[in-house]
């Protein structure tokens, strides 16, 4: 059943990224695009771990939710074409849970379809304090929200690298007219994340103080139109408190992407 974006104000979605569909277009090794059948799915959620519902997905021609695959340092994009032949019954759409990529949306002019993107460049490293030559290690909790130049350097190229098959006209791409309708990255979600770990840090005797959480990105058809929303939860480690503690906790109400 494909997950009703107004759930995202109270369970906590994890989902995998184990599922790596046939793409339609590859630019080798780190460009991957899809069209949308052969990338639905269904989607049964299963057991709570930590507080959170893991999501089971399987391929299914006939399944009501599309799934955007991710794989470090590559992107990923599908075009959501309402008109394409069989997508009756499609309602819902989903990605990895992201921590550190970035969502990029377009929208075909003139219509409601989508091209959804979604980007990570890790292999860029990570942020590195002002005056540092080198990463601070362990990594400070209160950068996560940071990014580096290269780092968004390298997520735009991703984004730009891949629209230009979807907007080159055929037979090498596929002649979309898109223009882009939203985004979101490290720098809006974790930033409440970095309060969580600041409240924790307020709290006398709390030390090593370190976060952990997800952020789920998910879609829903609603009158016709695509509704895509985003929600980040999680729960801090610190000295006296080890993983085996966490429960994960919403952080903030969920916010719109498109």
């Amino acid at each position: 059943m494909a997950i009703p974006v107004a759930s995202l104000a109270g369970t906590l979605y994890e989902i995998p990224s184990a599922l790596l569909p046939p793409p339609v277009h590859t630019v080798p090794p780190a460009v991957f695009a899809y069209d949308c059948n052969p990338v639905r799915v269904t989607v049964v959620p299963g057991a709570s771990t930590l507080g959170r519902t893991h999501l089971a997905l399987a391929l299914n021609p006939a399944g009501d939710t599309i799934f955007l695959p991710f794989q470090i340092n590559q992107v990923h994009s599908v075009y959501i074409n309402m008109a394409a032949a069989g997508m009756g019954g499609v309602t819902g759409f989903l990605t990895p849970n992201l921590s550190g990529c970035r969502i990029y949306i377009d929208r075909v002019v003139g219509t409601n379809n989508l091209v959804i993107y979604h980007t990570n460049a890790v292999g860029i490293g990570p942020y590195i304090k002002p005056g540092q030559v080198a990463p601070s290690n362990p990594p400070d909790p209160l950068d996560m929200d940071k990014e580096t130049p290269a780092r968004l350097q390298a997520l735009d190229a991703q984004y730009t690298t891949s629209k230009a098959y979807w907007t080159a006209a055929a037979p090498a791409g596929r002649g979309l007219n898109l223009t882009n309708v939203g985004g979101l990255g490290a720098t809006a979600y974790y930033s409440r994340a970095v309060n969580r770990v600041q409240t924790e840090q307020a709290i006398p005797g709390r030390t090593a103080v370190d976060f952990w959480g997800g952020v789920s990105v998910v879609g829903e058809l609603i009158g016709g139109v695509w509704q895509i929303w985003w929600q980040i939860y999680g729960d801090c480690t610190y000295t006296g408190k080890g993983v085996g503690g966490l429960m994960m906790q919403l952080l903030g109400l969920p916010g719109r992407l498109l």
